[in-house]
């Protein structure tokens, strides 16, 4: 980019907008976080359901505890117990407990995929895996350890694995929306984008409300160019009205094709939902500077983002940037030493000190 100012022409890099975070290994996780406890938690809640409990004011883990006291060989209470203890993050007694309800019934499926569980979340692959193959084996048709077992593979990029355990699902249950996701899952991963729309699409023909399914499809559909983004952005803002992440796909998707009223409204809505939403504020201020030339403006939303989270040094950055092009060199200087002191090696900042020495 090249601007004039004190009657030479220069020549700038300007930080790219924030885009939406593409699908890494943490936002994988989240996504088999929230699929492996829909199992467990489902247990649980059916499991209460079943147990009037008089003691009002104990916690379900003190609820379970004390029916332990009273029978102590009941082994289903461990599991449920461990469920719970899942449920808290407290992996080490969950684990504890899925181990006393196996020694007191090693029969029984369904405490092996609870303590997969357990070791799951402690990144214990080797004792993951064989805790499902052990529940697989007392029970080949368990729809949740074959479901379990379709997420681990895909967790470590064995997506053949995955896929044939999906398919195992699909032989049992046709209808089985989490089946095709993660079928989808797999092949938008090994890049085989077709066969990814195809599955996403019958996850969501099978279960209107996979919201999961609707966000991978508008972020294919994003990276395609293809207005059908915000097809499904809308889809699953329907079905989570606040979801940010959905918000901020469409408001980028809108940013992409040109269409800038509509999103700085989106950005703008995100912001209704969560002030402190830094990218945001940082986009609004790329629009400002890039497109609209309102560099005063693009200030506002650049220091709006840096006052949510001070080590943003990109923010910091244009904003000098945004100095410099209005012709005020100290706070230009300022604010690129400012970005420097955030991040040494930052070579557009280091850049900016060049230029203004010149």
């Amino acid at each position: 980019m090249a601007f004039i100012t004190f009657n030479r022409i220069v020549t700038v890099s300007v930080v790219e907008p924030h885009y939406q975070l593409p699908l890494t290994t943490l936002r994988l996780t989240t996504i088999l976080l929230s699929l492996f406890f829909s199992f467990a938690l489902f247990s649980c809640d059916n499991f209460f359901d079943k147990k009037e409990n008089n003691k009002k004011s104990l916690s379900p883990i003190d609820s379970i505890s004390e029916l332990i006291k009273e029978t102590p060989d009941d082994s289903k209470l461990y599991n449920e117990r461990a469920k719970l203890y899942l449920e808290k993050k407290d992996y080490k007694n969950a684990r504890t407990d899925a181990g006393i309800a196996i020694k007191h019934d090693s029969t029984n499926s369904a405490y092996y995929i609870t303590i997969a569980d357990g070791y799951f979340f402690t990144n214990e692959p080797v004792k993951c895996e064989a805790s499902l193959n052990k529940a697989l084996s007392l029970n080949p048709q368990n729809k949740e350890a074959l479901m379990k077992m379709s997420e681990f593979y895909m967790y470590l990029n064995r997506f053949e694995e995955s896929i044939s355990y999906a398919n195992k699902i699909l032989e049992l249950d046709q209808n089985f929306s989490k089946a095709y996701f993660i079928k989808g899952m797999c092949y938008k991963d090994a890049g085989d984008t077709a066969r990814a729309i195809h599955n996403f699409r019958e996850a969501l023909d099978k279960d209107a409300d996979n919201y999961h399914a609707c966000i991978m499809l508008a972020q294919i559909y994003f990276g395609l160019k293809d207005k059908l983004a915000v097809t499904y952005y809308n889809n699953a803002l329907n079905l989570k009205p606040k979801s940010l992440e959905a918000y901020y796909g469409l408001a980028m998707f809108y940013q992409e094709t040109n269409e800038l009223n509509r999103a700085l409204e989106t950005y703008s809505t995100i912001l209704s939902i969560d002030p402190k939403y830094k990218n945001a504020h940082y986009n609004i201020g790329y629009i400002h500077f890039q497109y609209l030339k309102n560099y005063t403006e693009a200030v506002k939303h650049f220091d709006a983002a840096v006052k949510c989270d001070a080590s943003y040094y990109q923010a910091v950055y244009m904003r000098g940037l945004c100095y410099e092009t209005l012709g005020d060199i100290q706070r230009a200087k300022a604010e690129y030493t400012h970005a420097l002191q955030i991040n040494p090696g930052y070579q557009m900042a280091l850049d900016g000190i060049k230029r203004l020495m010149n």
